[in-house]
């Protein structure tokens, strides 16, 4: 028995091959009415029910998608490949990952998996097809960085709950008593079905070392298509008919191919992640469709994922300069009615003040991604609890290469995903566009709003922010033990990608002080802009500190103060929370983000998609948002009180309040006193009546009318306005301010009569309102202007006797 066992084991993969190989055949053989309803039975999970966004299957949607063919592994085998001429391997080492069974780990310890190599470079293809050890290159630091997140895993209650409540998690690692990066990886989903490519690689006898993390990967080969339509002779749905892109013509001149682009079935919502029906017809569809895949068991090339061309070309729909314009276009355009048409995609390139040319343009140029989704609309669409639509955030790297297929130069993309357990089989780590975004099976692009935004930056910093999101992704898929990672206000997508910002940025710091790190001024002010973002009071979280000491510890560029064995933290409290409110909500990191970036004078390139193809009116694409962002004025002024409560007023912005105070004083003094306004002697009252006064005169008027008259009503500074429109705002605010005193005086301040219709109040009204405005627009705070409004009154009412007028 042992012995048919193990032959069925080690001819699983060819006995399920032809098994798929059969199917296939049958359906081309069976007339059409039968062979297209057994085809549309396996794409849509046998006949199962069908969930809806308020009564989801009980199943998780990997688990109804892993019933279809196309999703399983072995319907692809290695012994089929494609026409080398219209097809190039999607990267240079690409493996499935297999976990490794306790009584193995048990024999050979330590952090490594089985991998079932599926591409290998020139001189290795020997490779393909062999299942080798991979594990980590014999370096200190990495081994280190390696023992710091390998933990024993127990799945407790929190993760009995979440999968009852049809998240993934990773019930295989139950038990294990180290579980390192590797394992986690291989072990996230319950079948192995991780597929990756290899960076830093290196032979190791009979198995394969790496110098960096595997990155998550769909599609072992990749072509440049136009669809063409469906090939209804052939009498199965899935099947459609392509053009290739020729390079050397430089257009889709090519060769005409039938390929499968399969409808996978609908996750536990009833919604399909892309419905390929739309390619045709998209306007995407005339600059093409990277594909990726692999040939079935059939020899058809089978869509795996897909990408439109349009989105990584170096030429940009729209160039907008000037850093006012670049604010507007992030705070409102990004998101606005004409950017939120599904099936768009949209490319933006922001040109600062001072700025020349656009941000990317040479092979080898590098950009940190900002990526930011939002929610799904529609009559399908998911529900919005309070008004907000969270969405989801995330940091990643964009690369300029020369594209195999065109030739041309083109953008690639790949995110760090800290990610929390979830019904899709999403796994916390790095991926390229192909498994996050394109995927069929579980990749967002169908059916969300996506934004990425790219900021060239060096090298330093990428790679800082690379590892210490690889840390933060490792955590996340052991839970730190608990072998659940959960979304809360303290713990989630943006607030450890801000967390992984944050250290790298302390790390680079404490290299700069040893010496061991050149002085780079722009990358200081723009460390400093992040710092303030990320930590808004000035006072960074106990957790973020902790964790920075663990990390850098274990080799990354501090001191080894820490000692080895302690463990990362997460807080809950209700003072984490509020120390790093500013990267709470996805859309305000991402927006405040790029804020920082356009202040610090660096160019940035949005690269906007809804929801592509867009063949699916059931669904619309919704805009992430604040708190109460769905309630249109009342999400606005919220966001305006906000920003005007917690503004950074250090640096250049106070040298500026500072000048505002003085010019207006010396102003309002002299022409109060030359009209005769203003009258001595200077005389103060005792100091305990001048400090209640002073306090009651703080609330009301200088707090209470600097909230009515700039916060809620002038557009925040960080929304962008041009300055033409907030000069505007501002007339219109002075003019209601200084109206508003003579109404004041009419129906609820009748002691007031005398003086708020006197001319020279209103002169002086104006003045102190012109100047306030002035004041807010520098610094967006209500603490400077409402300070300038306070000192301006109470030194009018004290010494000068403007109580005695009243």
């Amino acid at each position: 028995m042992r012995a048919r066992a193990s032959w069925f084991q080690r001819r699983r993969s060819s006995l399920l091959a032809g098994a798929l190989a059969l199917l296939l055949l049958l359906t081309q053989a069976l007339p059409q009415g039968v062979a297209q309803g057994l085809e549309e039975g396996l794409s849509t999970g046998l006949a199962l029910p069908r969930g809806t966004p308020t009564r989801p299957l009980p199943q998780s949607s990997e688990e109804l998608a892993s019933r279809s063919p196309f999703s399983q592994p072995a319907s692809y085998p290695l012994d089929q490949r494609p026409d080398p001429a219209l097809y190039r391997p999607h990267a240079s080492w690409i493996g499935r990952l297999i976990l490794p069974t306790v009584a193995e780990t048990v024999r050979t310890p330590g952090d490594w998996v089985w991998v079932d190599v599926e591409q290998a470079p020139a001189g290795q293809e020997a490779l393909i097809g062999r299942r080798v050890r991979l594990t980590w290159a014999e370096l200190p630091r990495l081994r280190n960085l390696v023992d710091t997140v390998t933990t024993p895993v127990r799945l407790g209650q929190a993760a009995r709950e979440a999968a009852a409540a049809a998240n993934v998690v990773p019930s295989r690692l139950d038990g294990r008593l180290a579980v390192g990066p590797l394992q986690s990886l291989a072990g996230a989903r319950p079948r192995d079905d991780m597929t990756v490519r290899l960076e830093g690689v290196s032979s190791d006898g009979d198995g394969l070392r790496i110098r960096r993390p595997p990155v998550q990967t769909t599609g072992r080969w990749m072509g440049l298509v136009t669809v063409l339509g469906a090939a209804e002779a052939s009498g199965e749905p899935q099947l459609w008919r392509v053009r290739h892109y020729d390079a050397g013509r430089h257009g889709f001149v090519g060769p005409e191919e039938t390929i499968r682009i399969p409808r996978l079935p609908p996750d536990r919502f009833g919604r399909v992640m892309l419905d390929p029906a739309g390619l045709p017809s998209s306007p995407l569809n005339a600059e093409g469709w990277r594909i990726f895949g692999a040939p079935a068991a059939d020899g058809v090339f089978t869509v795996q994922a897909l990408q439109p061309r349009a989105l990584t070309r170096l030429n940009p729909d729209r160039v907008v300069r000037g850093t006012a314009a670049g604010l507007g276009a992030i705070n409102r355009d990004n998101w606005s009615a004409e950017a939120l048409q599904r099936g768009s995609l949209w490319s933006t390139a922001l040109v600062p003040d001072g700025g020349a040319g656009l941000p990317l343009t040479r092979v080898g140029q590098r950009a940190l991604l900002v990526h930011l989704f939002g929610g799904i609309g529609g009559a399908e669409g998911e529900p919005t609890p309070g008004w907000t639509v969270t969405g989801h955030f995330a940091f990643g790297e964009a690369e300029v290469v020369r594209d195999p297929l065109s030739g041309e130069p083109e953008l690639t993309l790949r995110y760090h995903q800290i990610y929390a357990n979830n019904p899709n089989g999403i796994v916390a780590g790095s991926q390229d566009w192909s498994a996050y975004a394109g995927s069929l099976q579980r990749g967002w692009v169908g059916t969300r709003p996506l934004s990425d935004l790219l900021v060239p930056l060096e090298g330093s910093l990428l790679d800082a922010l690379a590892l210490q999101a690889e840390i933060l992704s490792a955590r996340y898929r052991s839970g730190d033990g608990s072998g659940v990672a959960l979304v809360t206000p303290a713990t989630s997508c943006v607030q450890d990608s801000s967390q992984a910002l944050w250290i790298a940025l302390d790390g680079l710091r404490q290299q700069r002080r040893r010496g061991s790190f050149g002085a780079d001024t722009r990358l200081q002010r723009l460390a400093e802009g992040l710092d303030a973002l990320l930590t808004p009071f000035g006072m960074v979280r106990a957790d973020w500190r902790h964790n920075a000491a663990v990390t850098l510890s274990a080799g990354t560029g501090r001191d080894q103060a820490t000692p080895m064995g302690e463990r990362f933290v997460s807080s809950q409290r209700l003072a984490a929370v509020l120390l790093s409110w500013r990267s709470m909500l996805p859309r305000r990191a991402h927006d405040g983000m790029a804020t920082v970036f356009l202040r610090a004078g660096l160019p940035l390139w949005i690269l906007r998609t809804n929801q592509i193809p867009g063949a699916d009116p059931s669904l619309a694409p919704l805009a992430p948002t604040t708190v109460l962002g769905r309630l249109p004025v009342v999400g606005t002024l919220l966001q305006r009180l906000i920003d005007a409560l917690f503004p950074p007023v250090l640096g250049p912005p106070l040298l500026q309040s500072v000048l505002v105070l003085a010019v207006y004083g010396a102003l309002a003094l002299a022409l109060g006193f030359r009209s005769g306004f203003l009258h001595g002697p200077w005389q103060w009252r005792p100091w305990p009546v001048v400090l209640r006064h002073g306090l009651a005169l703080l609330l009301m008027p200088a707090i209470g009318e600097e909230l009515l008259f700039r916060v809620l009503l002038l557009p925040h500074p960080l929304e962008g306005v041009s300055p033409a429109s907030m000069a505007a705002w501002g007339a219109l605010s002075v003019g209601l301010f200084v109206l508003y005193h003579p109404v004041a005086a009419q129906f609820w301040y009748p002691r007031g009569r005398a003086v708020f219709r006197d001319p020279c109040f209103l002169v002086q009204c104006t003045l102190l309102g012109a100047a306030c405005v002035l004041e807010y627009g520098l610094t967006g705070s209500l603490w400077s202007a409402a300070g300038l409004h306070w000192l301006a009154v109470l030194i009018w009412l004290e010494p000068l006797g403007g109580r005695r007028a009243l």
